[in-house]
């Protein structure tokens, strides 16, 4: 019994010895476990279900794709599998759905029979199918699936750094065009959108167009003053910003403006500019309008910026009709005196003379009645200054004009006009 009772102790001394041996690697293993799954987390645009990419390559791709998110905006994925993908497109929509954070990315996808590269979101304004096209071929040229991922991620990069899109800062919901009328054609959406962008960026003051199908129950007015409020439109601590919005279905336009916006986009620049770009929209020409309505905030601004105040003439001189009507009257001068003297010089018979006998016949005037004859009055009148009694709206006055103002659902105060086309 007592030999028993030793082994037993024995065996139970070994066992606790074997337990806490082991602990540390159960401990180890766990850690591992875990470090695994963080890993996994952190791979965001590679999508490998059946783990075809070593994870070495896979964090190559991510660490590319990632740099590019950062400095672009746009989001690159990488999408693998050893079976056959029988609707690429709905996959890459799908991919697009799902992981993207912005609205912007591009999918590579390759399957067990070849390679597809699709464009989502504001990525197909961005780049052609002509692009896409040549992109994927170049990467396809590369000999392992790692490596073409790796290509596709290094040309997408260096195409968005060449263009110059830049990311959606955090403040900002949306691109500064906003096509959901679905108005434009991609390469006209990728034009338009980098004018604008340009524009704000070197003006500092955000210039925003926006098409949709419906006002939702709203104003004309009320929808383009919300839509800048509510996401996140407006350069610099004064959120100076001004946004065309065009509504297909009440065939309507409204400017709304804000920040310095208002000073400098005064009831008649807005008025001018207006005329001069929606004879394109009322035609349906909107890639013309728009453009040239962002050609002449893009002008005003500058001449504001130089000046201070209202440009007649969007950056020319500000008297440039005056100007050109007293041309044209020293021209006309000019050659009536010239026709002038030409008549005078072939009066060659003709003699000055010095009293009016000589062109009178003696007796030959007899006044027989005279008379007093009221031909015409003058009246001038002055108008008597209104009050203004508009509710909720008030007036600003910058150097060459005065913006009315109203104030938005959220309580602050916009400049702006609109109409129909």
């Amino acid at each position: 019994m007592n030999k028993l009772m030793k082994k037993l102790s024995v065996l139970s001394v070994i066992f606790a010895l074997a337990v806490v041996l082991a602990a540390p690697v159960f401990a180890a293993e766990a850690n591992d476990e875990t470090e695994a799954e963080t890993t996994a987390t952190e791979i965001h645009h590679v999508l490998d279900a059946e783990g075809l990419l070593s994870e070495e390559n896979s964090s190559q791709i991510e660490e590319a794709a990632a740099a590019v998110l950062e400095k672009n905006g746009v989001d690159l994925f990488a999408y693998v599998t050893g079976k056959t993908l029988k609707k690429p497109d709905e996959t890459g929509n799908s991919v697009y759905s799902t992981y993207a954070k912005t609205d912007a990315s591009l999918v590579m996808m390759i399957d067990k029979k070849g390679a597809y590269l699709k464009a989502y979101g504001r990525a197909e304004s961005i780049f052609s199918a002509d692009e896409l096209k040549d992109m994927l071929k170049q990467a396809k040229k590369q000999d392992k699936t790692a490596a073409r991922f790796l290509k596709y991620v290094d040309l997408a990069g260096e195409s968005l750094t060449e263009k110059g899109v830049l990311p959606i800062p955090a403040g900002r919901q949306q691109p500064r065009l906003v096509d959901d009328a679905g108005l434009l054609s991609k390469s006209e959406k990728y034009s338009l959108v980098s004018k604008l962008d340009s524009i704000s960026e070197r003006r500092h003051l955000d210039v925003v167009v926006v098409t949709n199908n419906s006002l939702d129950g709203k104003t004309v007015e009320a929808y383009a003053d919300d839509f800048f409020d509510y996401n996140g439109y407006g350069y610099g601590v004064n959120d100076d910003g001004i946004l065309l919005l065009l509504s297909m279905d009440t065939r309507e336009w409204a400017i709304t403006t804000y920040g310095n916006a208002i000073d400098i986009f005064t009831d008649s620049v807005q008025a001018d500019i207006t005329d001069s770009f929606l004879s394109y929209i009322s035609d349906g020409d909107y890639f013309s309008g728009f453009t040239r309505f962002a050609e002449l905030c893009d002008s005003q601004i500058a001449y504001y910026n130089e000046n201070g105040g209202y440009s007649y003439d969007y950056g020319k001189e500000p008297f440039g009709w005056f100007t050109a009507i007293g041309g044209s009257l020293v021209i006309g001068l000019v050659v009536g005196l010239i026709v002038a003297l030409s008549l005078k010089s072939q009066l060659t018979s003709v003699k000055p003379q010095a009293a009016a006998t000589a062109y009178t016949k003696p007796g030959s005037l007899r006044i027989t009645d005279r008379q007093d004859m009221f031909l015409y009055h003058t009246i001038t009148r002055t108008a008597r200054p209104k009050e203004n009694s508009s509710s909720g709206s008030r007036s600003h006055s910058s150097g060459g004009g005065h913006s009315s103002t109203h104030t938005s659902s959220s309580g602050r105060s916009h400049g702006g006009s609109h109409g129909h086309f």
